[in-house]
């Protein structure tokens, strides 16, 4: 922990902006589970994802930055068809969104980080060291209500 001590206008700067990030994280989720694997919508999440990386760094928030850091990597994984795009895998990821959202919230409450996303970073490296495989076929059509999010529309008869 760096012994920056940020403003509360660049607290409140950072967390707008953070906000607008973690928006995006749940759009591209919610499309993801909605119409199956998408390489462009992935790849657009990539840049929201490294600005929030980081702005998180240089506000000091290690652990936000090094969480967001293995999101990275899981959705360059994603992007390139190496994971199965299942419930349980919506699941880990929607949960580890929701932690960031909160430790996002609380680092800027706190004007420091108050929430580890420890056990969240584990779970993401767990998913990368396991071993890669084919996105599903068919997309997951299941409502969601991420944190803050929109609930998917529902599915279109075929």
């Amino acid at each position: 922990m760096s012994d920056f001590q940020a403003s509360a206008e660049l607290l409140s700067i950072y967390l707008e902006d953070a906000r607008g990030h973690l928006e995006a994280l749940d759009q591209c989720l919610l499309s993801l589970e909605r119409d199956g694997l998408d390489a462009e919508a992935v790849a657009s999440l990539l840049g929201p994802l490294h600005t929030l990386k980081g702005n998180s760094g240089m506000m000091g928030f290690s652990g936000i930055k090094e969480y967001v850091h293995r999101l990275e990597d899981v959705f360059g994984r994603i992007g390139e068809g190496g994971f199965a795009l299942t419930p349980p895998f919506f699941d880990r990821l929607f949960a580890g969104a929701s932690a960031l959202r909160d430790a996002v919230e609380r680092a800027c409450q706190e004007a420091g980080e108050a929430r580890s996303l420890e056990r969240e970073r584990q779970d993401l490296e767990s998913l990368l060291a396991g071993p890669a495989t084919a996105p599903t076929a068919a997309p997951v059509h299941r409502e969601r209500l991420a944190a803050g999010a929109l609930p998917a529309p529902a599915p279109q008869p075929p």
